[in-house]
């Protein structure tokens, strides 16, 4: 699997937590309301809460940025979603609850993008992406699942869901703290976190180092032209450089289209569990850990480059899966495929934005957009796919057909569909990584003069010395010393480096 230091560990319990926390709470207002009013008002009021968390998802950064300590702001933000879930629990008119909904929605969504950043930060570079964000997703699932299965409804549930944000909030800001921690270690020698988190470090810019490498590849394939070649490596690997912007904006068109098709079933599920037809906490419902786990697992395989193929055949699923459902298959077995396929998503358009996140001019807010995204089309589609799933199978069909096109021209624009490097690909990548590796002859050079403790002018009468094959008294007239200083001098750095000619101190000094 995957090795997890401290800071990784509380990445991924943050991200768990607000998978727990935003699910469990998203179900518990759904049952609240549902006492309150119909079933199709229900998804409404569902889709008003989640716009509610996309804004706080986007406000996560400037709000961040304006009140400079974060951890007293997540403490803020834990106490009034608390309140606000309190509120559901006790409130007995539907507008109150709305309210508190989308107040605990917004607080919710701005911990989650703290949540997101820090699983970005701690995971960036790391070949265990996919199945961090996918045991995360999970783990979060799990807690759901136990606390639907073993906690009464009503105040109980409302407990124990605060529990969960305020725990979120801590874990969130225990990263805070390691990140300013490590900032802090400037000498690199400060025990055996610092060594790991040095090490952590050296493997991520190694991993740099090998996507610039593989973008050169990349573009010589393309262009024939190494200068060109190098040039266009450099846009797409720079933070916020044009290729990844546009990568970027065909992720999030990949991300709502995926989630509309999500959407349609989620509001067929959400209108059958209002309508007691079926129950979505129950034991269908541990599909999505599974496959949330399962999926981390695949997509990580050669470093995620089949995740596209991988998820477009989960795609394909999908639209299955509502033809079925609409064409009156067993609603469970429509709700296991839809849980399956769900767990694919969600794994997919987090790890994709986490991955994405750290090249982004404003990383904080890239982080969690995949979740935005796909809350966000669940608040703008909502009514449409209400409508769309009772209109009959024709329409049903249309509209899955029309979506899959699109989707597909976006795995396309986006380009999840290229294929994995070939044999020479994969050498030339070694072979880059091992001369980016090398030290370059000025880090021999004065590791060589650190080494052997030569003195500031031995210093300079070994660079002299060595650079050409001028006699020693051209040296000392360069100097402006005498030539007896410089053969003492020389005398000197022979002793101290080993050696004993012009010739082979020469060599040493290279690393020849």
């Amino acid at each position: 699997m995957f090795s997890v230091d401290r800071q990784s560990f509380q990445s991924l319990s943050a991200l768990a937590l607000f998978t727990f926390a935003f699910l469990g709470s998203e179900f518990f207002f759904d049952s609240r309301i549902g006492l309150l009013i119909s079933a199709e008002g229900v998804v409404g009021a569902q889709a008003m809460i989640l716009g509610a968390s996309v804004v706080g998802f986007l406000a996560y950064a400037p709000i961040s940025k304006l009140a400079g300590g974060r951890r007293a702001l997540r403490a803020v933000e834990a106490v009034g979603a608390i309140a606000a879930l309190v509120t559901i629990a006790v409130a007995e008119s539907a507008l109150a609850m709305q309210i508190a909904g989308c107040i605990a929605f917004f607080l919710l969504g701005s911990l989650g993008a703290e949540a997101h950043w820090s699983m970005a930060r701690a995971f960036e570079g790391s070949p265990s992406l996919a199945k961090g964000a996918g045991a995360a997703y999970a783990a979060g699932i799990l807690l759901q699942f136990l606390s639907n299965q073993f906690v009464p409804a009503g105040m109980a549930d409302a407990a124990v869901l605060c529990v969960g944000v305020a725990a979120l909030a801590v874990f969130a800001a225990a990263g805070e703290r390691d990140d300013e921690s490590v900032g802090q270690k400037s000498d690199g020698t400060t025990g055996e976190h610092a060594g790991g988190t040095a090490a952590t470090k050296s493997s991520r810019q190694i991993t740099r180092q090998e996507q610039s490498i593989r973008a050169s590849l990349a573009a010589l394939t393309k262009t024939g032209r190494p200068e060109q070649a190098a040039a266009d490596s450099s846009q797409q690997s720079a933070p916020g450089g044009a290729k990844t912007a546009i990568r970027a904006v065909w992720l999030l068109a990949l991300v709502v289209l995926l989630a509309c098709m999500f959407s349609t079933l989620d509001n067929v599920v959400t209108l059958a569990n209002a309508q007691g037809s079926i129950s979505v906490e129950t034991w269908p419902r541990l599909f999505l850990a599974a496959s949330g786990l399962a999926a981390g697992v695949l997509f990580d395989i050669r470093e995620r480059r089949y995740m596209g193929f991988i998820m477009f055949a989960v795609t394909v699923l999908s639209t299955i899966s509502i033809l079925a459902v609409e064409a009156g298959a067993s609603p469970v077995i429509g709700l296991i495929v839809f849980y399956v396929s769900s767990g694919f998503f969600v794994t997919f358009f987090t790890t994709t934005f986490l991955q994405l996140a750290p090249r982004m001019r404003t990383p904080q807010l890239w982080a969690g957009m995949g979740r935005a995204a796909n809350n966000l089309c669940a608040f703008t589609v909502s009514g449409v796919s209400m409508m769309l799933t009772q209109s009959g199978i024709a329409a049903v069909m249309i509209a899955s057909l029309i979506l899959f096109v699109l989707v597909s021209v976006a795995f396309v624009g986006a380009g999840l569909f290229r294929l994995p490097s070939t044999v020479g690909e994969r050498e030339a990548i070694q072979a880059g990584l091992a001369a980016a590796a090398a030290p370059t002859p000025e880090e021999v050079q004065a590791e060589f003069i650190s080494r052997s403790g030569l003195t500031p002018r031995e210093e300079e009468v070994l660079r002299a010395v060595t650079a050409d094959e001028r006699p020693l008294k051209q040296v000392a007239d360069d100097l402006e010393i005498s030539l007896r200083m410089v053969q003492r001098h020389l005398t000197s750095i022979y002793s101290k480096t080993d050696t004993q000619t012009r010739a082979g101190l020469t060599r040493a000094f290279f690393g020849k």
